[in-house]
């Protein structure tokens, strides 16, 4: 590692494989507005980006050292819907990747953790899906603590239905986080996803 500022410089990269890195990172949503604006000058987007991505990879370093500690999580159904401007309301994703069981220490990480997790499985096949990934396209997750919407007198059911984000729905029982992507944030991040 040099503190050399000159040679640093040298070994700049542009903002569009800043993104990738931060794709690769798994990063949260950047500030749009302060990283990606066209009339902002590059070096000022180098810099934020190059700040974001040192940000998240100290946080991203303490959290990888606090691994070796009992992990505890619990138990969430799932469920990832579509919209666009010709869709009358929400419908169900496309993919057997849009509904399930996950395990997550909260229902607001489950939900972006199972909305990243679809949106890349998106971009690396994007050709199985070219003609519905429109330019309007939004997506949202709903997730409901299993153990909660058991529990949730409209979740009292028949030992035929098992535990599903389509129970819960039917049921009417209220989710315990929602997750929304535009469609500016999905084709921004597949526009920078390297596949693998």
């Amino acid at each position: 590692m040099t503190n050399d500022l000159t040679d640093a410089w040298n070994r700049l990269i542009s903002p569009r494989r800043l993104y990738q890195v931060a794709a690769m990172l798994n990063m949260p949503d950047l500030d749009e507005n302060a990283t990606h604006n066209d009339d902002t000058p590059q070096n000022q987007q180098q810099a934020a980006l190059y700040t974001t991505i040192a940000d998240w990879a100290q946080l991203s370093a303490r959290a990888a050292e606090n691994l070796g500690l009992p992990e505890i999580t619990e138990r969430f159904a799932f469920l990832i819907e579509y919209t666009d401007q010709h869709a009358k309301g929400w419908h169900p994703a496309p993919s057997e990747h849009t509904e399930g069981i996950t395990h997550a220490h909260t229902a607001e990480t489950a939900a972006r953790t199972v909305l990243a997790r679809y949106i890349t499985h998106l971009a690396e096949h994007r050709d199985d899906y070219q003609l519905w990934l429109v330019d309007s396209l939004s997506l949202r997750a709903y997730v409901w603590h299993v153990d909660t919407a058991e529990a949730h007198p409209r979740g009292l059911r028949r030992s035929s239905y098992p535990a599903s984000a389509h129970t819960y729905r039917e049921a009417e029982i209220p989710p315990h986080a929602v997750e929304i992507r535009t469609p500016l944030q999905i084709h921004r991040f597949m526009d920078h996803h390297i596949t693998p």
